[in-house]
């Protein structure tokens, strides 16, 4: 087992269809913003604490637009973890979860083909307007091989620390950290 590094540094991607919540989850509790790099993604460090270990996760948002795609193989590179994002009101958002899971499996490289993923319905603040169940995303999650399945509100804050902690224990758990 290997001890963690007094800052690890763990890469997170986040993907999924547009207007899900993708970039929403992304500065939900951040401590600092970076800079976009290139137009296409967006990216930001949060910092954990885990069994008295400090964790730093950089979190890459890759905008869903088609003609961004092309770079996915290159966002994908050296990840720790991942997470497909849904909006909890929009069934288009989850119709495509195949194409976006395959393109993510696809591109990882054979040292990362075991990394965790989950999958995460943002907008639970507007529950009432709800088109997805909660049974529906636990069986889309266990077809696909899903470790968990979360919902969240960036707006509220609900349940957004629970899924990166949970995440990044994940993470830790896989790469055989004490």
């Amino acid at each position: 087992m290997q001890e963690i590094n007094k800052d690890s540094i763990f890469k997170i991607c986040i993907f999924g269809e547009r207007n899900v919540g993708k970039t929403s989850l992304t500065q939900a509790g951040i401590q600092k913003k970076e800079v976009k790099p290139p137009v296409c993604i967006d990216i930001a460090l949060k910092n954990l604490t885990i069994n008295s270990s400090k964790i730093i996760l950089q979190i890459w948002n890759l905008r869903s637009d088609p003609q961004f795609q092309f770079i996915f193989p290159i966002f994908i590179k050296g990840i720790s973890g991942g997470i497909f994002m849904y909006d909890i009101t929009n069934y288009s958002s989850i119709k495509n979860v195949e194409k976006w899971l395959t393109l993510f499996k696809d591109n990882l490289s054979n040292d990362k083909k075991k990394i965790p993923l989950l999958m995460v319905g943002g907008k639970l603040d507007l529950h009432k307007e709800r088109v997805i169940s909660r049974k529906y995303a636990k069986k889309i999650s266990k077809k696909y091989k899903i470790v968990k399945n979360f919902e969240c509100s960036s707006k509220t804050g609900e349940n957004i620390e629970q899924i990166f902690e949970f995440l990044t224990r994940s993470i830790l758990k896989i790469e055989n950290y004490s």
